[in-house]
């Protein structure tokens, strides 16, 4: 069955509709959050909070993006309202301390968690869209209410300083960041689409 009979079945009455599409984008959700926020218990309260606002929204699903993506869009703006309350300039700095890293979100190494924790938060977001929740780049901007060209930018930056803070990680004798040493990062060299 197709996410928009579901929807429909949900808005019915259908609670094992509803099921399945919490069911289906749960992980995803969390995986966002839990790389946004830092922290474990945050993730599963500020996911909770995403598909109890989601379900109370659900009428007003227009279709015009993907449900997934409309989802990706309320989780955003949890977090974005949890961090204004918490004041906190670094949510990722607990990042280097995920037992997991695979788990928690697909990367290769606790290297490249470390380094998206020096990201400015404006990068990082868009970072993790793209690469962590695998969102396309118009995907992106309609969670992040950016311009396509705006997230293509941010990508490009992102990726140049996750190179040179991975390279500055690796280097034994901590050489300048822009040393000529070329470290191909999986995933990272690809362009925007």
């Amino acid at each position: 069955m197709n996410e928009t009979a579901l929807i429909k079945r949900a808005l019915s009455g259908d609670a094992a509709a509803a099921e399945r599409l919490i069911t289906a984008h749960y992980a995803r959700i969390y995986r966002l959050l839990r790389c946004l926020s830092g922290s474990a218990v945050a993730a599963e309260d500020l996911t909770q909070q995403t598909f109890v606002r989601g379900w109370q929204a659900l009428d007003g699903f227009q279709g015009r993006s993907s449900f997934a993506t409309w989802l990706h869009r309320i989780a955003y703006r949890e977090y974005t309202h949890w961090l204004r309350c918490r004041h906190d300039d670094l949510p990722l700095e607990a990042a280097a301390d995920i037992a997991d890293i695979k788990a928690a979100h697909g990367l290769d190494s606790i290297m490249v968690s470390r380094a998206l924790g020096h990201l400015p938060s404006d990068l990082r977001d868009v970072f993790l869209l793209y690469y962590i929740q695998e969102l396309s780049v118009a995907e992106t901007a309609a969670v992040l209410d950016l311009p396509v060209g705006t997230v293509k930018s941010r990508l490009f930056t992102a990726r140049g300083q996750m190179r040179a803070l991975w390279q500055a990680a690796e280097a034994p004798s901590a050489p300048p960041l822009d040393a000529p040493k070329r470290l191909v990062i999986s995933g990272l060299n690809e362009a925007a689409k």
